[in-house]
C-alpha cells in the first residue's frame, strides 16, 4: 500500500504554498514528459498560484478533477480556473486543455462523455505519460465531485467504483451543487503524483478518520487516497 506523507504548517496559506511548491517541482521534474494535470476546484483552485511559467508548456494537458454542471462562472471549476493568472500563461505557452464548461444544449451525460473520451484519448496516445492531480475534502469527506452515500454503499460502488473513470450524476441534497460530472475513484488510483490540501476546523473530525483510516470509503471517499501511488497532504489541522 502507498505511504502517504503529511507536511503540516501553522496557517492554511502556508500549506497551501507548501503544497504549491511540491507540485511545481514535480512538474519541473517532469516537463520534458507528456503530464495530464487535473485541478481540483474551490479551496485547492489557488495552488495555480505557485507554478512557475518554467513548468508550462505543448507538454501539459490540464483539465479539471471534477466539474459542477453550470454555465455560472461562479460555480462552474472551468470558468474559475480560466480567470487564473496560471491559465492565461498556460495557454502562450501552447499548454492543451479539456474543457468541462458546458456546451449549449449539452446534458450532463452528453459533457461526460466528451470529457471522458478526452481522457482516454490522451491515455492513449501517452502511454508513458504521467497524471498529476490536486486534491480536497470537504467537510463531509467528499473528493473530487464523490460524495458520500453511507446511506447506500451498494449505490455508491455503482457510481464511483465501476471500471468507468468518468459518472454524471445528481447528488440531490448532499451538496449546494447537485448536479456533478467527475472522475471516479477508478479514476484516482491511476493518479501518478497526487498533492492534497486540507484546512479548516469543520474538516478535523473526517480528517482524522482518513488518517486513521477509521471509515468506509462510501462514508468518507477521501480515503481512496490511501490507494493513489504517490500522494503528498499539507494542512494546518492538528489531528
Amino acid at each position: 500500500m502507498p505511504k502517504v506523507q503529511i507536511f503540516k504548517q501553522s496557517d492554511p496559506l502556508s500549506a497551501l504554498a507548501e503544497a504549491g511548491e511540491h507540485l511545481n517541482a514535480i512538474l519541473e521534474e517532469n516537463k520534458k514528459l507528456p503530464i495530464l494535470l487535473l485541478f481540483s476546484g474551490g479551496s485547492v483552485l489557488p495552488i495555480t498560484d505557485y507554478v512557475g511559467q518554467t513548468v508550462l508548456g505543448a507538454n501539459l494537458t490540464i483539465t479539471m478533477l471534477d466539474e459542477r454542471f453550470s454555465t455560472d462562472s461562479e460555480v462552474n471549476n472551468f470558468l474559475q480556473l480560466q480567470k487564473t493568472d496560471f491559465y492565461k500563461d498556460a495557454l502562450e505557452a501552447e499548454a492543451s486543455f479539456f474543457g468541462t464548461l458546458p456546451r449549449p444544449n449539452e446534458t450532463m451525460e452528453d459533457l461526460r462523455q466528451r470529457w471522458d473520451k478526452n481522457l482516454k484519448t490522451w491515455r492513449q496516445d501517452n502511454p508513458n505519460g504521467l497524471i498529476i492531480a490536486t486534491l480536497g475534502m470537504g467537510s463531509d469527506g467528499h473528493t473530487s465531485g464523490i460524495l458520500p452515500f453511507p446511506e447506500n454503499p451498494m449505490q455508491f460502488e455503482k457510481l464511483f467504483n465501476s471500471a468507468d473513470w468518468t459518472v454524471a450524476y445528481n447528488a440531490g441534497d448532499k451538496n449546494k451543487y447537485p448536479e456533478r460530472v467527475t472522475t471516479t475513484l477508478t479514476f484516482l488510483k491511476m493518479v501518478d503524483f497526487a498533492f492534497a490540501f486540507v484546512s479548516g476546523k469543520e474538516k478535523q473530525e473526517k480528517f482524522a478518520k482518513l488518517i486513521l483510516r477509521d471509515a468506509k470509503t462510501a462514508e468518507l471517499p477521501a480515503m481512496v487516497w490511501h490507494e493513489i501511488k504517490n500522494l503528498k497532504i499539507f494542512t494546518d489541522i492538528k489531528a
